[in-house]
């Protein structure tokens, strides 16, 4: 299992693939899927200029 500094890297390094075009957005969120089967719900938030992480948590997909 992933700990939530890897989480936030891998979210992070993600990130600029899902920054919106429209520089009025606040805030964003978006899952990723970590191989074998650990998907995670990440979310950030807009100050200033800068995204910043806010939080992550585990999704449970159905199968």
């Amino acid at each position: 299992m992933l700990n939530d500094k890897q989480i936030k890297e891998i979210a992070d390094s993600l990130l600029p693939t899902f920054v919106p075009k429209n520089d009025a957005e606040t805030e964003l969120s978006f899952n990723f899927t970590v191989p074998p089967n650990h998907t995670f719900s990440v979310s950030y938030e807009k100050r200033h200029t800068v995204w910043v992480f806010v939080k992550s948590e585990k999704v449970q997909i159905q199968k």
